[in-house]
């Protein structure tokens, strides 16, 4: 973190802590399950299999809301209680105009949103409901500013054969292209801002089968799939409609999805060193220290990256004042999970920083501190939304619109009172979220 002056604090409560449990770089995260507010109405299903589709996804809560009833739970306060809404509704009669006002600045919080098959037919008359979701089934012909647009079309008890379109996207990473017995739509809308994951070459269906998308501050991801029981017991559905469920509440999507090592742990490729700070790579350790006369410096990686779940496995030598930079565009404009203890305000390992805001978020618990061994940082970066885990547990959690994307990286402090610190670091791996 950059300050013109720093201050050292060493804690009488550090001191305590030695003679507790060590934290440790190996302690798993542990986070709760997401809560899933889940929406139907205006269509009958097969409860019992749609249901049982939900129960066995192990990391999720839900709850369940129908249409009309569903509409006045639509407001802000619905995030406090719920991180992701699934639509599995097809409620044409829509909601009031209240409502949908309430439910536009819900999506400004940041709920994820996974609209499933026939709620693509809802809220027929509000048109911002298709810009929610990234399409719209047309339920009868009609003319817009003076063109005519035809009634959208279903077929029931169609063998599809589905194509993934993006592979590197989390949601579909890893699914090979797989056949449903589903049912078919046609004519209906998508989005061309929209990206898609899914597609078929069906005659009797659109060609997009899934897609993404964002409105406000909320992921949305929209599959059309899942019409009955041979949809809702299909192995791909399941994982499908689970990924999808983690992505849009800017979870990790899978733990097979593949990460990548920004170290390779020989040598500095993917990086460049900006200032007078030293670094080299020594026995698969990349290693930090001031340049002459105490000066400071990075090293960023050369790429920049958006979305992500970075694991940075580190330790250091103190006194320090280090950390880990990330959406790094400029040293004006970034974001840091600080490396440091820090005197006014009160600041830890683990804290949050933000270029030109101070702390974002800071963590006081000096028992999640390793001070002589290794830790890690999981630093996950969704949109706005930034969490801080420091050994396993959370350290931060904001949102913060200064910086959408940058590079990544490490930052040596400059000062005397810095001058034995040494930043070690052994692993940098990233995972797309």
């Amino acid at each position: 973190m950059r300050f013109s002056t720093l201050c050292i604090l060493f804690l009488a409560v550090a001191v305590t802590a030695c003679s507790m449990r060590a934290a440790s770089a190996d302690e798993a995260v542990v986070e709760d399950k997401i809560r899933v507010l889940l929406v139907t109405g205006g269509h009958g299903f097969a409860e019992e299999p749609f249901y049982a589709l939900f129960d066995a996804i192990p990391d999720i809560t839900y709850t369940k809301a129908v249409f009309p009833a569903a509409g006045e739970l639509l407001t802000p306060k619905l995030a406090k209680d719920y991180d992701v809404i699934v639509f599995y509704d097809m409620w044409a009669k829509g909601i009031t105009s209240q409502q949908q006002e309430a439910f536009v600045a819900l999506l400004q919080s940041g709920v994820g949103v996974v609209a499933l098959h026939h709620t693509l037919a809802a809220h027929a008359n509000w048109p911002e409901y298709a810009k929610i979701i990234g399409g719209k089934y047309h339920l009868k012909d009609q003319v817009v500013n003076g063109k005519t647009i035809a009634k959208s079309g279903f077929l029931h008890d169609q063998d599809i054969q589905v194509k993934v379109a993006d592979h590197d996207h989390p949601i579909v990473s890893g699914l090979q292209d797989f056949e449903i017995h589903d049912e078919t739509y046609r004519d209906y809308d998508t989005d061309p801002k929209a990206k898609v994951l899914l597609t078929t070459s069906n005659a009797t269906s659109d060609p997009e089968l899934a897609w993404v998308t964002s409105y406000g501050n909320s992921r949305v991801f929209y599959l059309q799939l899942g019409h009955d029981k041979n949809a809702y017991q299909h192995a791909t559905y399941r994982q499908l409609v689970a990924r999808g469920i983690r992505w849009s509440a800017g979870r990790p999507t899978d733990p097979t999805v593949a990460t990548a090592a920004l170290f390779n742990g020989k040598d500095l490729s993917g990086w460049k060193a900006e200032g007078d700070a030293r670094w080299e790579v020594k026995d698969g350790i990349l290693i930090g220290r001031q340049g002459p006369n105490n000066e400071p410096g990075d090293l960023l990686t050369t790429q920049s990256y958006d979305d992500f779940e970075l694991k940075v496995t580190f330790k250091v030598e103190w006194p320090a004042n280090t950390g880990v930079w990330y959406r790094y565009q400029s040293a004006k404009k970034a974001f840091q999970a600080d490396v440091l203890e820090y005197k006014k305000p009160f600041a830890l390992t683990g804290s949050l920083y933000c270029t030109g805001k101070m702390f974002l978020a800071v963590n006081t618990d000096a028992t999640l501190v390793n001070r002589e061994g290794w830790n890690t940082l999981l630093i996950r970066a969704v949109g706005n939304r930034h969490m801080i885990f420091l050994n396993g547990k959370k350290v931060a959690d904001v949102r913060d619109d200064t910086s959408d994307h940058g590079r990544i990286g490490f930052q040596v402090h400059a000062g005397a009172q810095f001058e034995p610190m040494r930043v070690l670091v052994k692993e940098v791996v990233l995972r797309r979220i």
